[in-house]
């Protein structure tokens, strides 16, 4: 099949053809899910599926790569083409979709001289070398050679970060198209430079390449097509984010998308003259393991039609609607050019294709009366209809739908009594497995761990004077993200809450913590367990500075009131748990022991359990409101962190920015309760595994399943 493209639409063997598009990040769910997930895309009238590729996912270490399992990307396409859809994919490297380091490996942060996605040779070499090997995984996989992939993405919303790196980015801009060009794919490139910073108006650099194709991110696409053809006069207008809700973080409100004012939005932009839309999210599945962004929950639902378990949801079912409405009428709009457009009253627009197919808006907040074709309509605030030369109206945003409800109930699985072991102070570890790193100041965490854990221990010991005993300030300059405090072994403090997504520069005092603690005067040793939350997404979120100067842990000194503690400070990366094994195995150095009532909602705590398969059908789930905070395996597989917060924070800036589109409210309630448990991967007798840093009742979890 040939791709290309005219003015008004892509061309696939030469013919104009709509693409409703839905996204499905293929890591974030599972091969058992994929072909249900896939199967109704195809019956919800969506011919496309797009993916990111997830570079951060797929050679976590420099050299080692990795595509099998919910990372084996082919037969993920594959399946698609077997369900008779069409594949996007999103090359990258840098992709965003809040996923750890934005979808760069953790490691290149420590290549020497490294700056991230700008006119740096550093950068480049390893991108380049990435983007090549990729090229010859996907090359079988694309149109020309008989596969489903018709669109490749190089990089991504650039213009979040366009006007920090001026003239050193353009050509950085365009080496990535240079680059992808040289690929010879045989495929359209595209380069999404509009993201949400710069719609957010807070960058007005604008950036693209010759020699792609340039797309829309946005709420509302039909706002800001007019300068997108003014800008392209010889591309369609190809809507690649249409965001069908937002993302959530540890203590943020989780921001929700009304399904009809959505299927507005979309029809609305066809309304406009647009000829294809790809929903991000169409599922938007899991982050499992430690793969999302800082700060970003495990669920990550996004407001997608299909929810994280895969199961549809009243969106699914207006989308649907509008999808095939879209299909059945495809050739009356997009075989002719944009339509003529007449002004009725303040907020009412009737946009008429040459065809006779006619779009009836009301972009108002209040009902409105249009006539169109001998006939009176009045459409809902909000609402398009989509109505035929002969009148037959084909679809309606705002005709109503019965909600679906979803529940839980108990899965039928019981847990087996719990055992138990204690994760001891980094002081208290084997000699044969303690390997600690001696400075006279704090070592920065990544440099340690590699982000191939999210803990970093750190002590020192320090004598407290008579004069300066008793009530007192204990202050770390620089630190992140979470930082737990022992004196003497006992737990004293927790970094307060909430934390915020957009930290700022780490030369500044968001960095800083202080805790108000009490000392008796003599000696005391100072263990601090420092906890990653995962790597930021953008530069933006540490003030605009370059993604190379994340940093984790404690980096910068540590003061008792105005004296700096004087050292030696011993690091030691990762838990001791970690190096047994312990989500795995039982652990011969470190035996399990049958818990206690004394045992429940001690900090630093792993836990262990067996249950039997259910019999009852999934989809499955982990209630564990009754824990605190950690990580949760099942049968050596990481499900993701864990963290009974409330939601707290009303994300005030991003709703914002959001002008409507979304809504939401702090509840008060956990920010994440339930986490999933994907079917394939339990089997007859399963594992149950957590390490609980603050303290919980391990015999308040259930295995439950969504119904």
């Amino acid at each position: 099949m040939t791709v290309h493209h005219d003015h008004r639409a892509l061309l696939l063997d030469g013919r104009r053809t709509l693409i409703l598009s839905g996204a499905v990040h293929y890591p974030r769910s599972t091969p058992g899910m994929w072909p249900a997930i896939l199967r109704h895309m195809r019956e919800s009238g969506l011919n496309t599926v797009e993916t990111y590729i997830f570079w951060n996912l797929h050679e976590r270490r420099p050299g080692v790569l990795d595509f099998s399992g919910r990372l084996d990307l082919p037969r993920f396409c594959l399946l698609a083409q077997a369900e008779g859809l069409n594949v996007i994919l999103r090359i990258g490297p840098y992709i965003c979709a809040e996923t750890n380091y934005g979808g760069l490996p953790g490691w290149l942060r420590d290549v020497p001289g490294i700056r991230m996605r700008t006119d740096n040779e550093p950068f480049k070499r390893e991108m380049a070398r990435w983007v090549r090997l990729v090229a010859e995984i996907i090359r079988p996989l694309t149109a020309p050679c008989g596969g489903p992939v018709i669109l490749a993405q190089i990089e991504n919303e650039y213009d979040n970060i366009a006007a920090t790196y001026g003239e050193d980015g353009k050509r950085y801009l365009q080496w990535c198209v240079d680059l992808a060009r040289s690929l010879e794919l045989g495929i359209p490139l595209v380069t999404c430079a509009a993201g949400g910073a710069a719609e957010a108006g807070e960058k007005d650099a604008v950036a693209s390449a010759e020699g792609s194709l340039e797309t829309i991110n946005a709420f509302r696409a039909h706002e800001v097509i007019d300068a997108h053809f003014r800008s392209h006069p010889r591309a369609p207008a190809l809507w690649t984010e249409n965001w069908t809700g937002w993302y959530q973080t540890w203590g943020g409100v989780l921001p929700k998308r009304d399904p009809q004012e959505l299927a507005y939005a979309t029809a609305r932009f066809f309304a406009a003259g647009g000829s294809g839309v790809n929903y991000f999210l169409w599922h938007g599945g899991t982050n499992f393991g430690r793969e999302g962004m800082y700060l970003l929950t495990t669920s990550y639902e996004f407001g997608g039609p299909l929810d994280e378990y895969g199961l549809p949801t009243d969106k699914a079912r207006h989308l649907a609607r509008l999808n095939h409405a879209l299909r059945a009428c495809a050739s009356d709009f997009l075989d002719h050019e944009r339509p003529e457009v007449r002004a009725v009253g303040p907020a009412g627009f009737i946009c008429a294709y040459a065809s006779g197919l006619a779009f009836l808006c009301n972009d108002g907040a209040e009902p409105a009366r249009l006539a169109h074709a001998g006939r009176e309509h009045t459409l809902a605030p909000r609402s398009v209809r989509i109505v035929r030369a002969d009148g037959e109206l084909l679809y309606d945003s705002a005709a109503p739908l019965r909600p679906l409800r979803r529940t839980w109930k108990s899965s039928g699985a019981r847990l087996a009594p719990f055992a138990r072991r204690e994760e001891p102070m980094p002081s208290d570890w084997p000699v044969a497995l303690a390997a600690p790193v001696t400075a006279r100041r704090p070592v920065e965490q990544l440099s340690l761990t590699r982000d191939e854990t999210d803990y970093c221990w750190y002590e020192t010991e320090f004598t407290v004077a008579a004069s300066e005993a008793g009530p007192g300030r204990l202050t770390f300059e620089r630190v992140a993200d979470l930082a737990h405090v022992f004196i003497d072994g006992r737990p004293v403090a927790t970094t307060p809450l909430p934390l915020r997504e957009r930290r700022g520069r780490m030369d500044e005092g968001r960095f800083t913590q202080t805790f108000e603690l009490t000392l008796a005067p003599g000696r005391h040793r100072l263990s601090v367990l420092a906890c990653a939350l995962g790597l930021i997404k953008g530069d933006w979120m540490i003030g605009y500075a370059n993604m190379a100067e994340e940093r984790k842990g404690l980096w910068a000194p540590v003061r008792w009131n105005r004296r700096g503690l004087p050292g030696p400070w011993r690091m030691q990366p990762g838990l001791l748990g970690e190096r047994l094994s312990l989500p795995a195995e039982p652990g011969a150095l470190l035996p399990w022991k049958t818990a206690t009532a004394r045992d429940t909602r001690r900090p630093l705590s792993w836990w262990r359990t067996t249950f039997a398969r259910p019999k009852s059908p999934g989809p499955f789930a982990l209630d564990l409101g009754g824990m605190g905070k950690g990580l949760v395996w099942i049968n050596g597989r990481c499900l993701g962190r864990y963290w009974n917060i409330p939601e707290s924070d009303p994300m005030g800036p991003w709703m914002a920015w959001m002008k409507g589109s979304l809504v939401g409210a702090p509840s008060g309630v956990a920010t994440q309760r339930h986490y999933h448990v994907p079917a394939d991967w339990l089997r007859e007798q399963n594992s149950l595994v957590l390490f609980e840093e603050l303290g919980g009742d391990p015999a308040t979890i259930r295995l439950l399943r969504r119904v």
